[in-house]
């Protein structure tokens, strides 16, 4: 296993690069997860909207129970007394809702006649119509007392109308994509995305740079020499780099752990590590057939960022699949990490773990194992042929 224990003294000398890549993505994973933290930590609220009150009527109890009520879902906001500040204000959003309280507004009201309150508010806020809302329960609610009281006083309208509005109702928000298990599996989706990205760029660094060692003429010309068979040699290779990749990739598994505030040794999760190693194992023949073909560490640097940016843009790793371009997902179905990006989304989208869901998964794990075997068929034909060059 002389050549097994050469390849790791090579590949200490590489372990700074490699290194820096391990601490960028778990970087990046960590400001991610803190802003995913941050995001759903916020728990639902009604927000209180930023309205001008204009009252031209007098200040009754009625207007002043309406205003309480008000109170409940709205800040009140002062704006200068002229029609360019209220414009300006809204313009600026510093309110979004004006209400003017016409004259005469309570006595009509009383006497049960409609005088219409006036409006003015943002186009398209949404926030207005929880001020509408406001405004439609408590005017219908006293409505409703005025006509089944005739004669009643304002005092006790508004007592009475307050007693019914204080009736909350418990809401209780069930969002099926809001649950843990799922939450957990959209972070891994992000996650293991990403991470196509991190395996080819610092594999083909690490494992290239450490069998381009192995590819100089005089150290083939000594394996020629040596009681060894090419065969041999090519599986004592193979065999270090396939180790070198389950440690690499046990530490990005080890940070999903970690990181992942919803974690849970899951079905789910599972899957997606499985997914993971397959395409290690495309990015192990991959990084292998470059190191045995390319010389130069500066060259292998340049095709690591070349080839790991060029698939993550045109596969779904930066950018979702499902906004990319017809074009450019059949140029992308040609490469192995857009069926990783595929069965990552697939995995994403699981409830009911059985055959017919699994299936097409598997499939796309399939197509990444046969472009694993397929580069590394011509690596293996490549390295054949370059041992017998070899003087």
């Amino acid at each position: 296993m002389q050549v097994f224990k050469t390849y790791f003294k090579i590949f200490k000398k590489q372990w700074v690069s490699i290194i820096v890549y391990v601490f960028l993505f778990i970087g990046v994973t960590m400001t991610f997860t803190a802003s995913l933290l941050k995001e759903n930590d916020k728990q639902f609220s009604a927000e209180k909207v930023p309205i001008l009150v204009i009252n031209k009527d007098n200040e009754s109890d009625l207007v002043q129970g309406l205003l309480n009520y008000l109170g409940r879902k709205a800040d009140f906001v002062q704006v200068a007394d002229n029609e360019m500040a209220r414009k300006d204000a809204l313009f600026y959003q510093k309110i979004v809702y004006i209400l003017t309280i016409p004259e005469g507004f309570t006595d009509s009201f009383i006497k049960g006649g409609n005088v219409n309150l006036v409006k003015q508010t943002i186009p398209d806020a949404t926030a207005s119509y929880s001020v509408d809302t406001a405004v439609d329960n408590y005017l219908n609610t006293a409505r409703i007392y005025v006509k089944q009281f005739p004669g009643i006083s304002q005092k006790e309208l508004v007592s009475y109308v307050d007693d019914t509005l204080k009736e909350n109702t418990q809401v209780t928000l069930n969002n099926l994509k809001g649950n843990e298990k799922n939450r957990s599996a959209n972070f891994n989706m992000n996650y293991f995305n990403y991470l196509a990205y991190i395996i080819i760029a610092v594999f083909i660094i690490g494992l290239s740079n450490v069998m381009g060692s192995f590819q100089r003429i005089d150290i083939r010309r000594k394996h020629q020499a040596s009681p060894l068979s090419s065969q041999k040699i090519n599986m004592q290779l193979i065999l270090a780099s396939f180790i070198f990749v389950m440690g690499y990739l046990a530490v990005f598994l080890t940070a999903n752990l970690v990181c992942n505030p919803y974690n849970s040794l899951d079905e789910t999760t599972a899957m997606y590590w499985l997914n993971a190693f397959v395409f290690s194992l495309v990015a192990l023949s991959i990084s292998y057939l470059i190191g045995i073909t390319v010389k130069g560490k500066k060259a292998i640097s340049a095709i690591s960022t070349a080839l790991s940016l060029s698939l993550s843009f045109i596969s779904g790793v930066f950018v979702p699949q499902e906004y990319l371009g017809n074009a450019v997902l059949k140029a992308a179905s040609f490469t192995p990490s857009y069926w990783y990006v595929r069965a990552n989304n697939a995995i994403e989208k699981l409830n009911v773990y059985n055959w017919d869901n699994l299936s097409h998964i598997f499939g796309f794990m399939a197509i990444e194992i046969g472009f694993a075997a397929a580069i590394l068929s011509i690596a293996l034909v490549v390295s054949k042929r370059r041992s017998q060059q070899a003087y």
